[in-house]
């Protein structure tokens, strides 16, 4: 008599913490620049619900982080990191050649799709309600792209000035996930980010690459000579508005 066997059902995928770190390519003398500048704190544009989630909200969190690392290695002198320039004290932007401001702009695009599976009530469920619902559980798969632009404002310390503005242009990506998790109802992207980790993990993969490109990127566009002019032009627009 032949048994009958099911496929072993594979255990659940663990979460992976993303591991956003980025390393200069050299290091100039630290403050060799004679310039001080005071950063803002990196933050997404946009009000997208995926955002205050990780990985995204950490892949912000640690790139205000970076960024301080990159502009030191530089020869720049750091001040902050601070929410706004609006949050920063009167001696600080006095002290400060200009405030830096950087914005992540990712345009995230996203194909879901779901399949459903059917699930009759229990015996025990049918005793107790000879009425009790069939209910269904979704599966989540799709395809996320990725682009956008770093955007880096300079602002004259005192009075918010724009000095300087660069936008740079990130490289599309675009991958596919299949979840691993049975839902009630159809969740948010925000949700499959939190309490999937199939989604979370892979979605920190490729938001690991993006952000190692990011700062490659951003290290290749800030001159330190292009920034003493900044810090000129900085200095005249807070005269001015003496």
């Amino acid at each position: 008599m032949t048994k009958n066997t099911t496929a072993p059902t594979a255990p659940p995928q663990q979460r992976v913490p993303a591991k956003f770190d980025y390393s200069p390519q050299s290091r100039a003398q630290t403050g060799s620049t004679g310039i001080t500048i005071a950063i803002v704190k990196p933050t997404y544009v946009g009000k997208n619900p995926e955002y205050f989630v990780p990985p995204f909200n950490e892949m912000a969190s640690r790139m205000g982080n970076d960024f301080e690392e990159l502009l030191t290695a530089k020869g720049f002198t750091m001040k902050g990191p601070y929410g706004s320039r609006d949050e920063m004290v009167y001696i600080d932007k006095i002290n400060s050649s200009f405030v830096m401001e950087i914005g992540i702009e990712l345009n995230p695009q996203y194909n879901r799709k779901y399949s459903t599976a059917e699930h009759a009530p229990s015996f025990s469920e049918i005793l107790l309600n000879k009425n009790a619902p069939t209910t269904y559980t979704y599966k989540m798969s799709g395809e996320v792209t990725l682009g956008g632009s770093l955007v880096i404002n300079v602002r004259s310390a005192q009075y918010g000035e724009l000095l300087w503005k660069k936008s740079i242009e990130l490289e599309t990506s675009s991958f596919t996930y299949e979840g691993q998790n049975a839902w009630s109802s159809v969740p948010t992207m925000a949700d499959e980010l939190n309490k999937d980790n199939v989604v979370y993990n892979t979605v920190s993969r490729e938001l690991e690459k993006l952000y190692n490109k990011t700062l490659n990127l951003a290290w290749q566009q800030i001159d330190p000579a292009e920034m003493k002019g900044v810090a000129e032009q900085g200095k005249k627009a807070d005269k001015k508005g003496n």
